[in-house]
C-alpha cells in the first residue's frame, strides 16, 4: 500500500505534509508496465498523469521530417503528462516504456473536488508548475545562447539525478545513450561524444556502473 511519505518524494508533491496527500491517496492506482509499451502517443486525447515508481518511460515527439526528438526521460519519481492535471486534452508527446516499470495512475475528474477541499494542496501544485514553467523557460534561453556543449551541460545537470546518500554526487543513468542526448538538442553522436569524453578527462564527470557522476556540476553550470 502507499504511503503519503513515498508520495511526498515527488516533486510536484514535495512541499506538502502526509496529511495534504492523504486526500489524493485513494485516486493514485498502481500499475505495472512491460518494457515497449506505448502508455499514449502525441496528439492522443486523454485524462491521465502519470507518475512513476520504478522503471523508465521516454517522452517523445516527431519532427516534421518523420524523426523522432527525445523530449525527456522519466525515471522514479519523476511525473509527466501534467499538462492534464485539471482537465481532458491531448498529450504533448508519447510515452514509452524503455524498462519494465510500476506507475501510478491518476484520473483528472477527481481533481476539481480534490482542490476544493484542500487549499493547501492547491497551492503547492501552482508552485511547482510555476517552478517549472521557469525552468522550461530558462532552458530555452540557454538553447539560444550557448554553445552546443554548454546546451548539452546544462541537459545533464536537467536530467541528474539526486545523489543517493549525503555527499555523493549527482548521476545521469548511463542507460541514456550518446545518441538519446543528441537528440534532445538536435545536434549530432560525435558532438556529444566530443564533449562528455572531454569532461571525463577533465575529472568533470565519471563513468561509474550504469551511471554517469556528475563530480563537478558548478564546471557544467558555467559552461558557455
Amino acid at each position: 500500500m502507499l504511503k503519503p511519505e513515498e508520495l511526498l518524494r515527488f516533486s510536484l508533491f514535495s512541499s506538502l505534509t502526509p496529511k495534504d496527500i492523504s486526500l489524493l491517496l485513494p485516486h493514485l492506482k498502481e500499475r505495472r508496465y512491460r518494457r515497449g509499451q506505448l502508455l499514449f502517443v502525441e496528439g492522443e486525447i486523454g485524462s491521465s498523469v502519470y507518475f512513476v515508481l520504478s522503471g523508465q518511460v521516454k517522452l517523445s515527439k516527431s519532427t516534421q521530417e518523420g524523426d523522432e526528438q527525445i523530449l525527456d526521460w522519466c525515471g522514479p519519481y519523476d511525473c509527466f503528462a501534467e499538462v492534464l492535471l485539471l482537465e481532458d486534452g491531448s498529450y504533448p508527446a508519447t510515452a514509452e516504456v524503455l524498462q519494465d516499470s510500476t506507475l501510478l495512475v491518476l484520473h483528472n475528474e477527481v481533481m476539481p473536488r480534490i482542490l476544493e477541499a484542500s487549499p493547501a494542496l492547491s497551492v503547492a501544485l501552482i508552485r511547482t508548475l510555476s517552478r517549472r514553467l521557469r525552468l522550461a523557460q530558462e532552458f530555452i534561453r540557454i538553447l539560444t545562447n550557448r554553445s552546443t556543449a554548454g546546451i548539452l551541460a546544462a541537459l545533464l545537470l536537467r536530467l541528474a539525478q539526486p545523489a543517493s546518500k549525503p555527499g555523493q554526487p549527482i548521476f545521469v543513468d548511463a542507460s541514456l545513450t550518446h545518441r538519446d542526448l543528441a537528440s534532445m538538442i538536435g545536434t549530432s553522436r560525435e558532438c556529444v561524444n566530443r564533449s562528455i569524453n572531454g569532461w571525463k578527462k577533465s575529472g568533470i564527470l565519471k563513468l561509474v556502473d550504469d551511471r554517469l557522476e556528475i563530480i563537478k556540476p558548478n564546471e557544467l553550470v558555467e559552461w558557455p
